[in-house]
């Protein structure tokens, strides 16, 4: 590694320390190693509690793995004292092909406010840009606040779109004071890597002009067509994952075919047995039928919630059905640059489209 590389990997100790209390601590940053798995356990569970929804990556053997493999990037912030008290991580998405994910980041709440998460992300991007093929760096960030949001906006980060009430509160983070019958949201946030434009994206007209501005913010070309095509294929291609314990539902679709609707219609009639369920959707813009897709899901709920920019191949439109459960708008807490898009989506509901209006 390089003198550079030694230095953003953090070879050395550094200091923080919180302006307010004048608490200071001495962080060193370095590679996930063998033995941290348990302390890293307990760093996410001092966010989550037990409600990271994806326990594999709290395996240490899984996380040594992909590490190994190069799928993955796993950084650790240590007190002098050897205690793991940050976490951040980047993941090359195998289903988002050419996007690299930002997750596990954490700090202890004792360490907060001391500019710990920052300098880690620094070590992290370093790392993170400088793999071949990134045509993007993207975060799928919480709302309960907008402090890590911040952090992302700083770095050029953009506001794409929101994956609406898709985890039970209760189960994702029990220890926020969050109504138990209600589920957070995650912003997705992008920052353009190599890519410089999306080509042609197949899209309905009523929703061109924000796809158009959202990659304009990327600093990404693009041509939109609203032309309605019906699909040369039969059947559709795409992925349907359950998420039990919260609810939900995430489909992704790369093909659209003929047997959408059906196919469509009978996966909800299996969903809405649950008052809460939440179904979200990402479709492929690529895909000349998109608008064609895009109708069938709007005459079945679904509605406009922003994009998943800048894969290798597709370049995705969200979509979200929140079926019978209250709409909680109030607990979603967007940074300043994410107001003009959560306007934007609120008033797919009929909601107030004034920027004034937004909690």
């Amino acid at each position: 590694m390089s003198d550079e590389g030694e230095k953003m990997a953090g070879s050395l100790y550094r200091i923080f320390e919180n302006p307010e209390t004048k608490q200071s601590v001495a962080v060193s940053f370095r590679p996930f190693c063998k033995g941290d798995g348990e302390g890293f356990r307990q760093c996410i569970a001092d966010f989550y509690g037990d409600g990271y929804p994806y326990k594999e990556y709290l395996e240490e053997e899984f996380l040594l793995e992909k590490c190994a493999s190069g799928e993955m990037t796993v950084l650790c912030g240590l007190k002098d004292q050897g205690e793991i008290i940050s976490t951040s991580a980047v993941r090359m998405d195998e289903e988002f092909k050419g996007s690299a994910l930002l997750m596990l980041r954490v700090v202890k709440k004792a360490y907060r406010g001391m500019g710990i998460g920052k300098a880690q992300e620094e070590s992290l991007f370093w790392y993170a840009e400088r793999r071949e093929g990134v045509c993007s760096l993207y975060a799928d960030v919480m709302t309960h606040n907008s402090i890590s949001q911040g952090s992302l906006v700083r770095r050029g980060f953009v506001y794409c779109g929101l994956r609406l009430m898709l985890y039970r509160n209760p189960v994702m983070v029990p220890g926020l004071p969050l109504s138990r019958d209600g589920k957070m949201s995650q912003a997705v946030m992008c920052r353009k890597g190599n890519k410089q434009s999306a080509e042609v994206l197949h899209c309905p007209s009523e929703q061109a002009g924000e796809v158009q501005r959202i990659y304009g913010e990327l600093g990404v070309k693009c041509r939109i067509d609203t032309e309605y095509s019906s699909p040369v294929c039969k059947e559709t291609v795409m992925a349907w994952k359950e998420e039990e314990e919260h609810h939900s539902y995430i489909v992704t679709v790369r093909k659209v075919g003929r047997d959408l609707s059906e196919m469509l219609a009978r996966k909800m009639e299996q969903t809405g047995r649950q008052k809460d369920v939440t179904v979200l959707c990402y479709l492929n813009l690529r895909d000349p039928a998109a608008v064609y897709g895009y109708e069938g899901f709007r005459q079945a709920g679904f509605f406009f919630t922003g994009l998943k920019p800048l894969q290798e191949r597709e370049e995705y439109m969200i979509l979200a059905h929140t079926g019978k459960q209250k709409m909680r708008y109030g607990d979603i807490h967007l940074h300043e640059d994410g107001r003009r898009l959560f306007s934007y989506i609120k008033a797919q509901q009929g909601y107030p489209s004034e920027e004034k209006s937004i909690p």
